[in-house]
């Protein structure tokens, strides 16, 4: 079987997103490189947990990474800043 080329995350769709992201996702997400998100893994300003050899990141830990402006435009779900019923 071959496999598809994977389709990257959107950033305006996360409830599309596994419920545990790789470091490359994590990194197309924050449009940085795959190794500054391990970094900032290393340095505590994000959690993750390593998977064998692979790091995991939860959305709700990356959530906060995302630019306000960005996560406002999201359509309601657990990942709004804001409390249900608040818009």
């Amino acid at each position: 079987m071959i496999r598809g080329v994977p389709t990257p995350l959107s950033l305006h769709e996360p409830d599309t997103w596994p419920q545990l992201l790789s470091a490359s996702d994590a990194a197309g997400l924050l449009l940085v490189d795959r190794q500054t998100v391990v970094a900032m893994i290393a340095r505590g300003e994000l959690a993750g947990v390593k998977v064998g050899k692979q790091w995991r990141i939860a959305p709700e830990d990356l959530w906060p990474l995302i630019p306000p402006g960005v996560r406002g435009r999201w359509p309601p779900g657990p990942w709004r800043d804001e409390a249900p019923g608040e818009l």
